[in-house]
């Protein structure tokens, strides 16, 4: 579904965040204080416009309350964080993210009002450390009390059935989709069957678990 998006602050990860949202087929209004910035992004956005966002003012005539979210990514400059925050708190904004670079600054954004903060570098560098220690877990994010991970299959398995493995019972895990070769996952009804080198599954289970099991070769 579009929605209406607004980024505030573009800089190197608000100009890529913005651009994408973009080219997703959202409607993206990027804001920033420097006119240069605004003219270079202006034909990869629905709008840009130049606007010091830590000025009331300018947010009220915004209209941010308009905006399915709205993402700030001033940077190092947590005091315009926390004053745009707020004022777009007083604004009604529906949902307001907010881009940090220390745990500090997370706990601060979310005492004033935002209601997600995220840490790119912190995250990035988690992800990256588990591509290198566990290459065979390609995707892996929290799904209601466990996580749901796309894995593709260690070679000590290939040949195997998932009932010969008996992942649920040994390890909590539940394998739910299969992809082999080129073809569209599929639902696993039949627990007979082989893995092959390739072979891609949809698991669900807890992260140390598949960690465990899909982590090695």
């Amino acid at each position: 579904m579009k929605k209406d998006i607004a980024v505030f602050g573009i800089g190197a990860f608000g100009e890529a965040i913005a651009i994408q949202l973009y080219k997703q087929g959202n409607n993206v209004l990027a804001v920033d204080n420097d006119a240069r910035i605004v003219e270079k992004i202006k034909d990869d956005v629905t709008e840009a416009i130049v606007a010091d966002v830590t000025d009331e003012d300018v947010i009220s005539e915004l209209s941010v309350s308009k905006f399915d979210l709205v993402i700030l990514t001033m940077g190092n400059d947590l005091e315009s964080l926390i004053i745009c925050t707020t004022h777009l708190k007083n604004a009604k904004t529906k949902k307001i993210m907010a881009k940090v670079n220390s745990a500090i600054q997370k706990q601060i954004l979310t005492s004033v009002g935002a209601d997600e903060v995220i840490e790119p570098e912190k995250e990035f560098a988690e992800l990256l450390a588990k591509k290198i220690t566990a290459p065979n877990i390609m995707e892996i994010v929290p799904f209601d009390n466990g996580f749901l991970a796309t894995v593709s299959i260690p070679s000590r398995m290939y040949g195997k059935t998932l009932q010969e493995l008996d992942l649920r019972h040994k390890y909590k895990i539940s394998a739910i989709l299969i992809k082999k070769n080129n073809e569209e996952a599929r639902i696993i009804w039949d627990p007979s069957i082989k893995l092959e080198k390739g072979d891609e599954l949809t698991v669900i289970g807890m992260e140390d678990n598949i960690t465990i099991v899909f982590g090695e070769k």
